[in-house]
């Protein structure tokens, strides 16, 4: 009796070690009385769910399970309960797993710890996946001038969404030097660029991450069609007018019109127009404040045609002043002198032997 008792025993014990469920062992005396110590699978408990925002992948966690070969993860939808295979759908032996492509919406997770034809699971508290990032675009500001030779030069980021966090910080601009400063709110705001030391082109974006909804989700990198603006610190040159007149006489022209171009560049921008002043008398400055305004020329060459004549006789000093395309003058340039002569010479009755 005693072997038969000893032999079922070893069976169970041995059946139940290689299902691997529980374990346990019972020991036997003649006397027909036993004892016995068994054990269960413990549930994988915590579980964590972490979902950064703009990303579409939840991170769960758990503890291990002592004696489990594998674990299942259930991704289920809050709202309805609605339940889907997650982190791939197979059994994986890791404690951690990413669930990618996660769309928009508030989730749990459970987490099935497997050891043969035993399971137990654990459940996590709910965790709200946020996709959609804000996207933003940045153009140069209605109204501002391109090239110009004035600061602030404005831009504007428009946001496809409300923004929480949009800071100068945020803001990308060359030169680096450069000030930033911002303003506006919700999903508009002004960039507003200064502090320039010399002409260039002065460029602002918005990098990837750098500005956050309410949910937390980081921007996408910026888009343009136009952030670019030229900033001309540097007024052009003006030659000294070239004078054609037909007929001519050196610097003297008579009861005719006369024909000023010039050769006016400028380093940046490029030269606008360049117009011509006059002033009396062969010496001294030519300015604002003693100068005629003659007429001025935006076609290549510059060229302006007179009245007929130039001005009344006398003499007169020609300058010529250029305008770029960002606004900036030029200081008069070196005078051209030309001397009008319209009255003809007059001739005294010749004398003969004493008689006119």
């Amino acid at each position: 009796m005693t072997r038969r008792v000893l032999l079922l025993l070893g069976l169970v014990v041995l059946t139940m070690t290689a299902g691997g469920l529980a374990w346990g062992f019972w020991g036997g005396t003649g006397t027909g009385t036993g004892s016995a110590t068994t054990g269960t699978l413990a549930a994988p408990t915590p579980v964590t769910a972490t979902a950064p925002p703009g990303g579409g992948t939840v991170h769960v966690a758990w503890t291990a399970t002592a004696r489990a070969t594998g674990y299942t993860v259930t991704r289920v939808r809050t709202s309805d309960s609605v339940t889907a295979p997650a982190c791939g759908g197979s059994t994986i032996t890791a404690t951690s797993c990413d669930d990618l492509n996660v769309a928009d919406g508030t989730y749990h997770y459970v987490v099935t710890a497997i050891s043969a034809s035993w399971t137990s699971t654990g459940t996590g508290p709910d965790v709200t996946v946020h996709n959609t990032r804000p996207a933003v675009t940045v153009n140069q500001a209605s109204g501002q001038a391109d090239p110009t030779a004035t600061t602030p030069i404005r831009f504007t980021a428009v946001f496809s969404e409300p923004v929480t966090d949009f800071t100068s910080a945020a803001v990308t601009v060359v030169p680096s030097t450069a000030t930033v400063v911002v303003s506006g709110s919700g999903t508009t705001y002004n960039v507003a660029v200064s502090g320039l030391t010399s002409s260039g082109s002065v460029t602002v974006s918005i990098a990837a991450n750098t500005v956050h909804d309410s949910g937390g989700a980081g921007n996408t990198a910026s888009t343009s069609t136009d952030n670019t603006v030229k900033y001309d610190a540097t007024a052009p040159t003006a030659g000294a007018p070239v004078a054609t007149a037909t007929p001519s006489f050196g610097s003297f022209v008579g009861n005719t019109a006369v024909t000023l171009t010039d050769t006016a560049t400028d380093d940046f921008s490029g030269v606008a127009s360049v117009a011509y002043y006059r002033c009396t008398g062969a010496t001294g400055s030519c300015t604002a404040t003693n100068w005629t305004a003659i007429g001025s020329s935006t076609t290549t060459g510059y060229a302006v045609t007179t009245s007929t004549p130039l001005a009344a006789d006398g003499t007169y000093r020609i300058v010529a002043v250029a305008t770029d395309a960002a606004g900036n003058v030029s200081a008069p340039s070196t005078p051209t002198v030309l001397t009008v002569d319209t009255t003809p010479p007059t001739v005294a009755r010749p004398t003969v032997n004493g008689r006119s």
